[in-house]
């Protein structure tokens, strides 16, 4: 039995299944099976230890990796292990046994972002302040950065120099959240952490519910995830940490390298165990990106692993210098179409995501089926943000979010005024004020108030039992196909569609035996690669959406200075490092190719064309650089193309030359009429 489960792991991925002595580091480079030794650990510990696997806590970074260990270990044991999820997945279960600790209610609305926004703006009015003066955004990021800290009232009031009202906006948002029986993302994991710092009871309660707990992507961790893990573990031996400070990429978002740097400050008698060959990548790609890595400087020396890999590759790193952003992504799509392989082999990673719309273009104009990653998720959309809206007022009539939206959308007649009547009412929830405020409305919002009712005690009723026919049931009370139509002429029938979807949805929601609550819970905490489909598109996302992916053929795009490294990184140090351990991430996620593309001239902001200057990492790895754009060049310059002449398009078919300027001419295309082409992509006819 021992054979089976550790069949398949080299000797450190042994070493790390098997060690239990103290609490366990172990350091894993991008493709070096971590996921594997977190899975066969969780194996090891149920069938040749004899724990219950009911009493082990895997804790991933997104929901996608966590429903991938799932399935693993499910396969296994003939059953889904209860206790491997995100952090905000646990915190949320912690808080629905507890809620009530924390001074909230068990069945609490998790608010997004948007929501969160929307709750701030309500404060900004209450206070007479101006929304354009101070950004809601912004606040929100403010009140999100100082949440992820030991002490978040001390950060706001620092902020205060340059924003005298925030310790207020601050206090008045965190009052309108409880108001609404209400937590936001950071919420999540702060109360939490003061449940298990003030409550000894419930401290040795979860404390007493592991065995032994893992963790997933350490590097990516902030102060306060790391402070609940070292309240659930306690004075126990038993945990396992894998992580790679050279991936750790979301210190703008609170990530503490801290956490991982320095893993045995907090835990003494740490072992750490190193996983270095790489099972992903060539040893090409592998060479350059160690090369890249290798230059980082002061505390990440130490903990930086050198990636080996026996898999040699034929196909060289190559380097792509465009004239323009059009033909960069031209360029891109072109190669794509030309390799034959499966689109889902292919992946276009961007610094940043406003890149993406010319290789929209490009992906559109050459008839390749795509993918934005990380773009608007499924459940941030309005029309189907507009239908969880009355689900999420059914569970918790107190959602003041919920509420606004469901009793405006569709129309109903019941506007900001009518709101602030029924305002006045409020001492319970909002369905109580609404029944309590109807003497005092118009006679036609009365009347849409006990339809607003009767539709909501219907869906509190039976959404748990019937969610597909409860949503039917919501749809068709509110016209909601009509007031599609109405409100979005050019795209009704696709939101339409989306509403299918959320239907489709559903009926998982029901075969798994899931309740309505739980599904809204899930909907709340997905992440941008919980929406990637698994059809056959090319991907195309941000470096940071595509953290823990991996591609047969990777497009990094975009390579400039002033976009890779970001402008905001040239006068930080430490923002500089993190770009370059971006660049790190980015390269390690292709498999067999490589293709690093920038232009000579993009336009701004403000659409002015700007001379672009290479990255300077470009510099860093010029050894490991074919560039098959000179010999692409010699080509057309040899030929020597004139006006007239007859040329062919692996694309666009034949077409005669118009006009050429330096290395580019306009074509006339038989079948696709007038196009600007670089000439390296013609040839004579």
């Amino acid at each position: 039995m021992l054979e089976d489960i550790l069949h398949g792991l080299n000797d450190r991925q042994i070493e790390a299944v098997l060690y239990f002595d103290s609490p366990l580091l172990v350091l894993a480079g991008a493709g070096s099976g971590k996921t594997k030794v977190i899975t066969h650990k969780i194996m090891y510990l149920v069938k040749h230890l004899g724990l219950n696997i009911n009493r082990i806590l895997a804790i991933t970074f997104t929901n996608k990796a966590a429903n991938e260990m799932k399935e693993r270990v499910g396969k296994v044991f003939g059953e889904s292990p209860p206790w491997i999820m995100t952090f905000h997945s646990l915190c949320v279960r912690i808080l629905r046994t507890e809620a009530e600790k924390v001074g909230f209610e068990r069945n609490f609305t998790i608010y997004d972002e948007e929501d969160s926004k929307k709750i701030i703006k309500k404060v900004l009015k209450n206070l007479n302040i101006d929304e354009e003066k101070i950004k809601p955004e912004k606040l929100r990021d403010i009140i999100s950065k100082a949440k992820q800290e030991e002490d978040p009232e001390e950060l706001i009031d620092l902020q205060s120099i340059s924003i005298p009202m925030i310790i207020e906006i601050y206090r008045k948002y965190q009052e309108e959240l409880k108001s609404a029986n209400a937590l936001d993302f950071d919420d999540l994991l702060v109360k939490s952490v003061k449940l298990l710092l003030k409550n000894e009871d419930a401290l040795n309660r979860w404390q007493g519910k592991f065995d032994y707990i893992l963790v997933d992507e350490y590097q990516d961790t902030n102060k306060i995830q790391h402070r609940l893990l070292k309240l659930l573990v306690g004075s126990k031996k038993g945990l396992t940490i894998v992580g790679d400070p050279a991936q750790c990429i979301y210190t703008w978002r609170g990530a503490t390298p801290e956490n991982i740097l320095e893993f045995e400050k907090s835990f003494p008698d740490t072992k750490v165990i190193k996983l270095e060959r790489n099972y992903r990548s060539t040893k090409r790609i592998l060479d350059c990106a160690n090369t890249v890595i290798s230059k980082s400087s002061g505390r990440w020396q130490n903990k930086i692993l050198k990636l080996w890999t026996d898999k040699e590759g034929e196909e060289e790193i190559q380097l792509k210098i465009l004239p323009t952003e059009k033909e960069e992504s031209s360029f891109i799509a072109q190669t794509i179409k030309s390799k034959g392989y499966r689109y889902s082999e292919f992946a276009v990673l961007v610094r940043m995501s406003f890149l993406t719309r010319n290789l929209e273009e490009a992906m559109l104009r050459y008839g390749i089926p795509y993918q934005i990653v990380g773009g608007l998720k499924f459940y941030e959309r309005a029309e189907i943000k507009d239908i969880l809206s009355y689900l999420k007022v059914a569970f918790n009539p107190k959602d003041f979010a919920g509420f606004e939206r469901s009793i405006t959308t569709p129309p109903r007649g019941i506007g900001e005024k009518t709101i602030q009547t029924i305002s006045s009412y409020l001492k319970v929830d909002w369905i109580q004020a609404l029944s309590d405020s109807t003497e005092a409305l118009s006679k036609k919002a009365k009347e849409e108030v006990k339809k607003y009712i009767k539709l909501i005690e219907h869906i509190r009723e039976h959404g748990n039992t019937h969610p597909v026919e409860t949503v039917r049931y919501l749809l068709r009370e509110i016209n909601f196909e009509d007031f599609l139509k109405k409100e979005y002429e050019k795209d009704w029938e696709d939101r339409l569609q989306n509403v299918e979807e959320l239907i489709s949805a559903l009926e998982e929601v029901e075969k798994t035996g899931k309740s309505l609550q739980d599904f809204l819970e899930e909907t709340t905490l997905s992440q941008a690669q919980d929406t990637i489909d698994e059809n056959e598109t090319v991907k195309i996302m941000t470096i940071h959406a595509a953290k823990g992916l991996e591609f047969k053929t990777v497009f990094l795009a975009g390579l400039e200075e002033g976009i890779f490294p970001s402008g905001r990184a040239f006068d930080d140090p430490s923002q500089m490092e993190e770009e370059r351990r971006l660049f790190y991430v980015a390269i390690t996620r292709a498999k067999e190719e490589l293709f690093l593309t920038l232009s000579k001239e993009r336009h701004s902001f403000s659409n002015k064309p700007l001379t672009a200057k290479p990255s300077r990492f470009l510099k860093e790895i010029k050894e490991f650089l074919q560039k098959p754009a000179t010999s692409n060049q010699k080509l057309s310059n040899s030929v020597q193309f004139k006006i007239g002449q007859l040329v062919k398009h692996d694309i666009f078919g034949n077409g005669v030359i118009k006009s050429i300027v330096r290395n580019r001419a306009v074509i006339i295309f038989e079948k696709v009429g007038e196009k600007t082409i670089d000439l390296s992509f013609v040839k004579p006819a």
